[in-house]
């Protein structure tokens, strides 16, 4: 956001630094709510559009104009639960890997003595 003039209060004095930092604050969060509406309606029509050639086209690549359209299958994973039923732990060893147990280190550990050992992901800021 672009700077603008302070203007003072209604008997004439300037507002205090706390007070512009409050006022620019609820800008920018007013203006970050109004984009994410903006942002919410565009990928709702993204989604929709997606869907309709989803339902048109079978899996390809297709000129569209100017464009390029792939339609792909979506990616395949391991569906963890049937894969634990189909192949248990105590009799497949060699098909599982041992990872922390957070919850448990944290328990008996102690939160200090995991915290040189933490990630933190990047900050954010939310506004609702």
């Amino acid at each position: 956001m672009t700077a603008t003039l302070v203007q003072p209060t209604i008997d004439g004095a300037m507002p205090s630094l706390s007070d512009q930092k409050r006022d620019l604050l609820a800008k920018q969060a007013a203006r970050i709510a109004e984009l994410q509406v903006s942002i919410k309606q565009a990928q709702d029509e993204i989604d929709s559009l997606k869907s309709q050639i989803l339902g048109l086209w079978p899996v390809g690549s297709y000129e569209a104009g100017d464009l390029k359209v792939q339609v792909k299958l979506g990616n395949q994973r391991l569906d963890s639960k049937r894969f634990m039923q189909a192949y248990p732990a105590a009799e497949n060893p060699s098909l599982y890997k041992v990872s922390p147990d957070v919850p448990a280190a944290r328990r008996a550990l102690g939160e200090m003595a995991l915290e040189p050992l933490m990630k933190r992901d990047k900050s954010s800021v939310v506004v609702k």
